[in-house]
């Protein structure tokens, strides 16, 4: 596009970003001379133009490809057309049937980068990652929603909460969203607060995992730890479970469980609540002689950066030790990390100390939901890891 800035790539990248990969870190780039966050560069090397970037000067990720078109407009007709794509994917999976929260745009993995669009029933719940996403897609945002209307979304309200970490500045762009949204997942009911819960209101990822559970419930005791509002515990007392316990260190989340299994017509009674950090509850467990069928451990991120990935390892490696102590012999552990710097193979080189005096299994490894797609280019986009293992 005449005009435009044109940015040079000072590694061998240009195979790929044909392949796909939508992110070019600062060390593959000249300083960002002039460029301002969210301008629209062109990406070039010695051979000539590459592809359209939104540049983040600001940031170690300091372009992330737009369009592999070095011409493309990336304008709001653009940007409707992606985003119409990416509803009319949901619309056609088979695996959210049933189900009335679901992501409508995960980022890169539709080829809208820095771009989060999740529905809540007629609510959608918009995130940017980062000031140059945030300067980029505000300005079409208008365009976006069409294009999710016209890929068979249907929106009422619209909260926009702006970049990640950052509410001060969320405002309703359409309708007034409601304090609590409750959504459908199976037979499952939660309460959804698209203002202040975390992630944009619900941890919609782990859906399919939580079916996992759901499917190995029958009839066993489920320990689900850093529970929040639910999603596994629910999911495991609707799968037959005989008595679920619940344990989060945040009581509001506690009450918003209890109001959920109201919600989902589950008996109370069956199910024991516990607000409290993981690890105390653990070792007042082993002290107790407590133990679990099935232990759920799906933690929040440890590693937010490359460089807390040891102390997050050794934090995961404490956390297993615990949880596996509390299995019952011939039991089952599932264990999840949301940490987009710690790999499966990180995760499962976690264990070998902490099983010691039985045996792991892998029944299955698994990720995000259909919802959450990943380019094969971009492993970094598999940040959702879920493994299921039988305990000898």
């Amino acid at each position: 596009m005449g005009g435009r800035a044109r940015w040079r790539v000072t590694k061998p990248l240009r195979e790929r970003i044909a392949a796909g990969h939508p992110w070019v870190y600062d060390r593959a780039l000249e300083a960002p001379k002039g460029i301002a966050v969210g301008e629209l560069t062109t990406l070039v090397d010695e051979r000539g133009p590459i592809a359209t970037a939104l540049a983040d000067p600001n940031s170690p990720i300091r372009a992330r490809i737009l369009d592999r078109d070095p011409d493309a407009a990336c304008d709001g007709t653009w940007a409707a057309a992606r985003a119409e794509a990416a509803a009319a994917r949901r619309a056609r999976d088979p695996l959210l049937v049933g189900c009335t929260g679901k992501r409508l745009i995960h980022g890169e993995g539709d080829a809208c980068p820095g771009l989060v669009v999740d529905q809540y029933a007629d609510t959608a719940v918009i995130v940017f990652d980062g000031a140059a996403a945030a300067a980029f897609w505000r300005a079409r945002i208008d365009d976006v929603l069409a294009g999710l209307e016209r890929g068979g979304a249907d929106l009422a309200h619209v909260w926009l909460r702006g970049e990640r970490r950052d509410r001060a500045h969320a405002e309703a762009l359409r309708g007034n969203p409601p304090a609590e949204i409750v959504i459908a997942e199976d037979e499952a009911r939660f309460g959804v607060d698209v203002r202040a819960g975390q992630k944009t209101g619900f941890f919609l990822d782990q859906r399919e995992n939580r079916r996992t559970i759901r499917r190995h419930a029958a009839g066993i005791t489920v320990l689900n730890l850093f529970s929040y509002t639910g999603g596994f515990s629910l999911q495991a007392a609707l799968g037959g479970a005989t008595r679920v316990t619940s344990v989060d260190i945040a009581a509001p989340a506690i009450a918003a469980l209890e109001k959920n299994l109201e919600l989902s017509g589950l008996d109370p009674s069956a199910h024991e609540r516990v607000a409290i950090d993981a690890f105390e509850f653990l070792t007042r467990a082993r002290a107790q002689g407590r133990r679990w069928d099935l232990v759920i451990l799906d933690p929040p991120s440890f590693a937010p950066s490359e460089r807390a990935k040891p102390a997050a390892l050794r934090a995961y490696e404490r956390l297993a030790t615990a949880a596996l102590s509390v299995v019952e012999p011939g039991g089952r552990f599932a264990f999840a990390s949301c940490s987009s710097h710690v790999a499966e193979a990180d995760l499962l080189n976690t264990l070998p100390a902490a099983h010691a005096g039985c045996e792991l299994r892998v029944r299955l490894t698994a990720g995000a939901g259909s919802d959450h797609p990943v380019l094969p280019a971009f492993p970094e986009g598999r940040y959702l890891k879920f493994l299921f293992f039988d305990v000898g």
